[in-house]
């Protein structure tokens, strides 16, 4: 190998979140135009490039904020792959984002989150589009558009952010118009799965105070399982005019809009839990786990594979109806979101004030599986609007923001969650009015010490309309020794109110009383032949019960929240700080009987953290050590009702202890090469959690016949409703691998007139708690991933071919575990190994 070939070899190392440690300190603007005249462009390369953030409402560089953040530009975004909010664990590794069926996302930072959200919980994480708060994260999957960069903030957000989030925040920030410029940008390309994608922008000047700038893009894919699901189609449209009315005074407006469709989160099948009385012994009591065969637990299968659904025929019933299940609705997508927002900047002299006014619709239409449901179906319309006003100054040696928020959302929606046997079909009417006013202050000590303070007064208001029905079929027959079963008569069919489900039974069925004549339809009705089991048993040998309930409330939270820190610059490339801060996530409401309402949640944070540079800015390292006290944690997650229906449901289960240290690096190891990485080590352990959850056996069963299906302890109470205690207490938190590591290598090679940018970036995640039950396959294992880039381009960049590789291991990675109908489990995936080839045009 010549000494040419050494110098430009691409290193090869296990590696990273990639944009994780993210671009530390670069000369200034004329420091850098100096040395590029000077000594050309390879000079620029010998530091690490500069990122500046406003995660503090204030712009400052990524090194010099003094809180746990990671940020990514645009274009590491687009490096890595990072092209939706379900990517984002590429780029910060205490950040999972899981995706189940339909339009569900949801967001864990260090084991705080949700599995998922509805039209009536509140986010654990907070997610920000261009300065506005959304309340629906359901709204943020498809904002990946001409981005500038993405910020990561670890730990509650009780001061400074819209609405209080107790896990972190996202801040997602779109390019901005950009005076006096005419020129733009397209990219097309083509990979894997038939994906295409097609992007650009355009910025315009008009006239000399004023550019427009817009930008489009259109994503597709197949489906990365064998059964097609897990497809995607979106579409993503902004535009923006900034205006510089004079000096004083600017004007930025955006509109946005975007679609989303495809079949959604596709699921893989590992078995199920079969009901088994009278073995305690069980590593699940009472249940034993039927492995499904290989062909349908390979990797990618589907769940509407034949081959699946065949051995879900054969071997799993849903009580209490035990009739096969049959006929999973095949999901689809159908989601529009569109918002206009605007930011107005004031320099009033003494101050600075800026006024952000939003609104923003979201128009959800899905049908999924996941967790393995017959069908779920959403139709919810959110609309939201706000406005936050900030002003801020200096007075002497303290720096001063003021500020008030304004938050009003209404989410209506029409629902139904169909597990074979029990179906609940509810409509809702949700309102939250959320009003908070903040400040905070930094006092500079002297040149290298400030102290900080920060408290924020929210006032939270909120109220529910809604009107539901659970209907259960109910197999009458009563054997000894084995659960019934009830094969005569059918599952109920998957429709979005019950009228329509009702509709599409054979009125047959019915030989006796008959919904098809009750309005409202209510009560207990048989089902399928009467007599069915004579001579053993007379009677009808199954009943259809319906059983409707409303829920009218209001209600709302108070809290104050605030934060208090020490900075201080041991040099003005070393800095320390420490800080206390608290938050809280409002209450809610379920549309679930006897859950109807769930308390608040509370977190306490403590962070003791270290950015360094050195060796003239070419090496980065950054330590935080944490502590969190998480207290009243709610959890969204499937459960039954007060009457033993099956629900998804929001409960508070009780305390954590969250600890660590998380260390990220960037190392400019020459002119050409430039080495990153992150390393976390997490404890995260839950000291209390507990739920209750309604005992489904008869007064005649002998005790512990039908205990939950968890792997916690459980314990029966017979006093006052007969009912288990499950308890997970010492249990590992969910989300929270004990270690992560991301680390990285790109590396430029020079070739005459043109250069190649190699990549490579991977990711090991120890093994973490993937679902809520706790169950002996609920875990992920650890996983090893990693993704690979060159890019071809002139040394004017006016154009550049990158050729890609994604999961490069093309590890199964899962992100959930689920229980579903009949006690079947499941998973949905990160995507497979990915390839493609994309080619830019720059004018």
């Amino acid at each position: 190998m010549s000494k040419s070939m050494k110098k430009n070899r691409l290193a090869v190392v296990l590696a990273s979140g990639a944009a994780l440690a993210m671009p530390v300190v670069a000369q200034d603007v004329a420091q850098e135009k100096a040395q590029q005249a000077t000594q050309g462009m390879a000079a620029s390369r010998r530091v690490i490039e500069e990122v500046l953030v406003t995660a503090q409402r204030t712009e400052e560089t990524l090194q010099d904020a003094a809180i746990p953040i990671n940020a990514a530009t645009g274009e590491e975004l687009n490096r890595v792959g990072v092209v939706n909010a379900t990517t984002l664990n590429r780029i910060a590794p205490a950040l999972y984002v899981t995706a189940g069926g339909g339009a569900n996302t949801g967001y864990f930072v260090r084991g705080v989150g949700n599995f998922t959200n509805n039209g009536y919980t509140s986010p654990a994480i907070a997610f920000n589009i261009d300065g506005v708060y959304i309340g629906r994260p359901s709204s943020t999957v498809a904002s990946f558009l001409d981005i500038e960069r993405v910020e990561v903030l670890k730990g509650p957000q009780g001061t400074l952010y819209g609405r209080n989030a107790t896990g972190g925040a996202i801040n997602v920030i779109p390019a901005k118009p950009k005076l006096g410029e005419t020129g733009g940008e397209l990219t097309a390309g083509y990979g894997s799965y038939d994906a295409v994608d097609a992007s650009g922008f355009v910025n315009l000047p008009l006239g000399e105070s004023a550019a427009f700038r817009f930008a489009g893009s259109h994503t597709q894919h197949d489906g990365y399982f064998d059964d097609g699901t897990s497809s995607e189609e979106d579409l993503a449209l902004r535009g923006q005019v900034y205006v510089e009315v004079d000096e004083n005074i600017n004007v930025r407006v955006s509109a946005d809009y975007s679609t989303q469709k495809g079949t959604g989160a596709g699921l893989n099948v590992h078995g199920t839990y079969r009901l088994t009385p009278f073995s305690p012994n069980n590593p699940v009591p009472n249940y034993t786990f039927i492995a499904a065969p290989d062909n349908v637990t390979a990797d990618y299968t589907g769940l509407h594979s034949p081959q699946t659904l065949e051995f879900i025929r054969n071997n799993a019933t849903a009580a209490p109806l035990f009739s096969p299940l049959e006929g999973y609705a095949y999901p689809f997508r159908n989601d529009t979101y569109w918002g206009v927002n605007a930011e107005l900047n004031f320099a009033l002299g003494f101050a600075d004030l800026v006024v952000i006014p939003a609104y923003r619709e979201s128009e959800l239409d899905n049908q999924f599986n996941g967790p393995p449901f017959k069908a779920a179906i959403n139709q919810d319309t959110a609309k939201q609007a706000s406005i936050e006003a900030r002003l801020s100054g200096t007075i002497g040696q303290v720096d001063w923001l003021l500020g008030g928020y304004y938050f009003d959302e209404n989410v209506k929606g029409v629902n139904a969650y169909n597990q074979f046997s029990t179906v609940t079909h509810n409509s809702f009417d949700s309102n939250t009015e959320s009003t908070a006013i903040f400040g905070r202050a930094t006092w500079h000590l002297s040149d290298q010490l400030r102290v900080v303070g920060g408290v924020r007064y929210t006032d939270e208001s909120r109220s529910i309309d809604a009107a539901a029905t659970a209907t259960a079929g109910v197999c009458l027959e009563d054997p000894e020794g084995r659960p019934p079963s009830c094969a005569h008569v059918p599952t109920l069919p998957a429709a979005l109110t019950l009228e329509e489900m009702i509709a599409a039974l054979d009125p047959a069925l019915f030989p006796a009383r008959s919904p098809f004549d009750g309005n409202p339809i209510t009560g207990a009705y048989p089902y399928g032949p009467i007599g069915y089991f004579e001579p053993e048993q007379s009677g009808p040998g199954a009943i259809l019960a319906v059983r409707p309930f409303t829920i009218n409330a209001s209600g709302g939270d108070e809290e104050v929240t605030w934060r208090a820190a020490l900075e201080f610059d041991a040099t003005p490339d070393n800095l320390l700080y420490a800080s206390y801060e608290t938050g809280f996530r409002s209450g809610g409401f379920n549309v679930t009987f006897g859950r109807e309402e769930y308390e608040p949640e509370f977190i306490d944070a403590f962070t003791i953290g270290s950015k360094n540079r050195f060796l003239d800015n070419r090496l980065e390292v950054n330590v935080e050590l944490f502590h969190w006290e998480y207290n009243g944690q709610q959890l969204a997650a499937l459960g039954l009702d007060a009457e033993g229906n099956n629900a998804f449901f929001s409960r508070n289960v009780g305390e954590s202890t969250i600890q660590g240290v998380d260390v990220d690096f960037q190392f400019a190891a020459g002119e050409y090469t430039l080495f990153r990485g992150a390393i976390q080590y997490l404890d995260a352990t839950y000291d209390k959690f507990q739920f209750n959850q309604i005992d489904l056996s008869d007064a005649s069963d002998p005790p512990n016949f039908l205990t939950p299906v968890t792997g916690c302890n459980t314990t029966q109470v017979m006093e006052p409703v007969r009912e288990f205690i499950v308890d997970c207490s010492g249990r590992e938190a969910l989300y929270s691998p004990t270690w992560t590591v991301n680390l990285g290598v790109q590396q430029i090679i020079e070739l005459g007139d043109y250069e190649l940018a190699a990549t490579l970036d991977g990711r090991y995640r120890g093994d973490r708690v993937i679902g809520f039950n706790y169950l002996p396959g609920g875990n992920s294992g650890s996983d090893l991933t990693a993704d690979a880039s060159l890019t071809l381009s002139p040394g004017d960049r006016a154009w550049s071919v990158t050729a890609y590789v994604r999961n490069l291991t093309d590890e199964a990675v899962p992100v959930t575990y689920q229980l579903g109908a009949g006690n079947v489990t499941s998973s949905a995936y990160q995507p497979p190994r990915t390839y493609g080839v994309r080619a830019t045009v720059r004018f």
